[in-house]
């Protein structure tokens, strides 16, 4: 599968990219709102394995994509998007974003989520996008309004992060937002 932007390529994982998902999951600054890093090259390996199993699902629910610069073909994150099980067409999906910190700042992320925010919502039919962040990550809150959504909820105190407990914030946009705003 293969999206494009101005700017970016959009495309399924494959087994050559082990290296840049490690240096992306491993990547301390890429890590400091979240609590899934990659250890070693090994777990990340099965990581990738495991998506291209997913990607294998009928229907496939699993739409984690390298996000490359158009001009150079270089990896510079991951955009995903999960539909849940239960509801494909017509359902929910979330919405998450990864990118090396010296791609930061530079609209990547909010582009490359609205194309595969518009291929949900346009190819898949879902009915509802939802993304979330503890509420001191301003940068990726920053993508989501970008993108459209609107705040949802503000958990107070919802998970323990480096040992104090802090606020999460989930932003969604349904189809009917959606479409009302591209006319």
């Amino acid at each position: 599968m293969q999206l494009t932007t101005s700017r970016l390529t959009l495309r399924s994982l494959c087994e050559n990219d082990v290296m840049e998902v490690y240096a992306l999951f491993s990547n301390h600054d890429v890590m400091s709102f979240l609590d899934l890093p990659h250890s070693d090259i090994e777990y990340t390996k099965k990581y990738v394995k495991n998506l291209l199993d997913a990607y294998q699902e009928s229907p496939r629910r699993c739409y984690e994509l390298a996000v490359l610069l158009k001009e150079t073909q270089e990896f510079i994150g991951i955009v995903n998007l999960e539909v849940e099980t239960l509801y494909i067409e017509d359902g929910r999906a979330c919405l998450d974003y990864y990118f090396m910190p010296e791609h930061w700042n530079m609209g990547y992320a909010t582009e490359a989520s609205k194309v595969l925010i518009k291929f949900a919502f346009e190819v898949l039919n879902v009915n509802k996008i939802v993304s979330g962040t503890l509420k001191s990550n301003i940068g990726s809150e920053a993508v989501m309004k970008k993108c459209g959504m609107q705040i949802e909820a503000e958990f107070k105190q919802h998970t323990k992060w480096n040992g104090e407990w802090v606020n999460r914030v989930e932003y969604a946009i349904l189809r009917k937002e959606y479409f009302s705003k591209r006319c």
